[in-house]
């Protein structure tokens, strides 16, 4: 919980605020924007902790963004649906976090979802308590454990994040990402060989097989995916793990890789796992990521350059790719790909994402909302440059075109709490909140820690 000082007003002023501003320019109704502020205010500024300050070190460290934003807003388009759903994830932090009682933020998010589970029936924790019972570490592990952690690894003292979906008519639908790291390196640290992450994740969803199915067909299809890697090579890693927060057939587990994906031509390779999805979609799905790779990223490509193997990112800046599975549709594995426009290889200034969105969903048949993309984010946010994170991608038949685009809000803007630096054309470039990642995973296997 926040304490007795200005945390609140400040959540509310850099949060929810651009929140609200996001549900009424998504077509949201004043009933709808009325019932969601007034649950965003009771449950989600609480959550956020103490508020951050210049020249003082906070106990923990939430960053979910690359400039240390608790908080990421994304707004998600569908293309047959005629409304847009505004969504968020936040690391809920707790006043004892960071301290020998909650070393890794481990409280509040249980917390949390407990108390909107008491007053929301619709949220279900059964996947929760099975994930978070797996993954959560003892406070007495911390001692042992950290130091093993390289330091600027904000990943590291990660354990989970918490997300919702805001429907139309006032429904809201909570999710939560889990982070197999810390329990991977503790597990890693006492076995031979070291298990991978894959492993912890795959056994830990098969115990969320029951009544509505089983996770096992999809998981073995993944798992023979990342296991076709040849030895020595960079095998993507499940370095993140998120359920539905329902009782439901449909309730998904996503393992989210970290892939070596730089290109269109790579992207293509993973979106298929390989070449071991093969539906009646996966053609056109190809096809119109080509062309929004193409529209998003054209002014990283030179001419005569060949847009399929031509790499757009920076080093250490991988695309990530989310694999669905549900029990009740045993046969289904859905691939999202997510590109990193905020770590564009030379930077990419927002209006240049802005220009290539907006000429995207207007060459779909969407020209009101490509025509006024940009300027509904100008209304939103204070600071326009530096808001893009992420830009989601996948296609079916039956829902177009499905897309989400990830926001900060820069919340510590002028704190000069963060290391931003320029690219080469003026872009912004962040520190890359996954740093130090790959280096201690290689250590750890090779007993260099």
């Amino acid at each position: 919980m926040a304490s007795d000082d200005d945390s609140n007003d400040f959540w509310h002023e850099t949060t929810a605020l651009p929140f609200i501003k996001m549900l009424q320019s998504s077509g949201y109704s004043n009933e709808d924007i009325e019932t969601h502020s007034k649950w965003y205010n009771r449950f989600i500024i609480p959550a956020l902790g103490p508020r951050p300050q210049a020249g003082k070190k906070p106990l923990f460290d939430a960053r979910i963004t690359a400039d240390g934003s608790p908080i990421e807003l994304s707004v998600n388009f569908k293309e047959t649906s005629n409304v847009r759903t505004v969504r968020f994830t936040i690391e809920a932090t707790g006043p004892e976090a960071g301290t020998p009682t909650d070393p890794y933020n481990q409280e509040e998010t249980t917390r949390l979802l407990q108390a909107m589970a008491n007053s929301i029936p619709s949220i279900h924790l059964g996947q929760y308590k099975t994930f978070s019972h797996n993954l959560f570490l003892p406070a007495t592990t911390a001692p042992s454990l950290l130091p093993k952690v390289l330091h600027g690894t904000p990943l590291s003292l990660t354990q989970a994040w918490v997300a919702f979906d805001l429907a139309h008519g006032g429904g809201i639908m909570a999710k939560v990402y889990f982070m197999p790291f810390l329990k991977w390196l503790h597990t890693a640290s006492s076995s031979s060989p070291a298990m991978a992450t894959k492993d912890l994740v795959f056994d830990i969803a098969r115990q969320c097989n029951g009544p509505f199915g089983s996770y096992d067909h999809p998981i073995s299809l993944l798992d023979s995916y990342l296991s076709s890697f040849p030895s020595g090579s960079f095998q993507p890693t499940v370095e993140m793990v998120a359920i539905d927060c329902i009782d439901s057939p449909s309730a998904r587990i996503k393992c989210y890789l970290r892939t070596n994906v730089t290109t269109l031509q790579q992207a293509k390779e993973a979106m298929t796992l390989g070449g071991r999805i093969k539906t009646e979609d996966t053609e056109a799905t190809l096809q119109l990521l080509g062309e929004l790779w193409e529209l998003l990223l054209r002014s990283k490509i030179g001419s005569g350059e060949d847009i399929e193997t031509k790499s757009v990112l920076v080093e250490g800046a991988y695309c990530h790719l989310a694999v669905e599975m549900k029990p009740g549709f045993p046969g289904s594995v859905e691939t999202k790909l997510h590109i990193p426009v905020n770590k564009v290889d030379g930077g990419l200034r927002d209006e240049v994402i802005c220009a290539g969105l907006g000429e995207w969903f207007a060459k779909r048949g969407h020209g009101e909302f490509g025509g006024s993309y940009r300027k509904e984010l100008k209304e939103t946010f204070v600071n326009l440059e530096g808001t893009h994170t992420f830009v989601s991608f996948t296609y079916t038949k039956k829902t177009g075109v499905y897309m989400s685009m990830y926001y900060s809000p820069q919340t510590h803007a002028g704190l000069e709490l963060n290391e931003v630096s320029s690219g080469a054309n003026g872009g912004p470039i962040h520190r890359d909140v996954w740093e130090g990642y790959d280096a201690l995973v290689r250590g750890v296997l090779h007993g260099k820690e």
